[in-house]
């Protein structure tokens, strides 16, 4: 749990091991609610290919998935993909094709609330402390 937790990326999803681990909140195209996703790192994406991606103009943690209708590549090798039409979208935002999607029913809910402020408190902190005191008292008794 502590383990995805630091391995948090800026769109608060877990990365480890080339893989990110994804819950979903909402129904998404071919996944269901509360699936836990996982996806192997990016592999060579071409034309056609369906991909899955962060969309930060509905939101910082939503996820959508479309076809890539071309790959250009700039100078610096920095490639950008467009979908729907007229829409660039930067790599930096995909996760991976859909081909390399694994999901996993209702696992997604057990890592969203592990991975939940709440969640690491009373399943990690708080079994800790009890512990602690437990063994203090023991100590104390001797």
């Amino acid at each position: 749990m502590t383990a995805l937790l630091f391995t948090f990326n800026r769109f608060s999803n877990s990365v480890l091991f080339g893989k990110t681990f994804i819950g979903l909140k909402d129904e998404l195209s071919g996944f269901n609610k509360f699936d836990l996703l996982v996806v192997s790192k990016k592999t060579e994406i071409k034309s056609g290919d369906s991909i899955l991606f962060y969309d930060t103009n509905k939101g910082k943690n939503f996820l959508d998935i479309e076809s890539v209708q071309n790959v250009m590549t700039n100078d610096n090798g920095v490639l950008t993909y467009v979908i729907r039409g007229d829409e660039y979208l930067a790599d930096d935002y995909v996760i991976g094709k859909t081909t390399d999607v694994k999901s996993f029913a209702f696992l997604g809910l057990l890592y969203i609330v592990f991975t939940s402020k709440i969640g690491y408190l009373v399943f990690a902190i708080l079994p800790i402390v009890l512990y602690f005191a437990f063994c203090l008292r023991k100590y104390k008794k001797l």
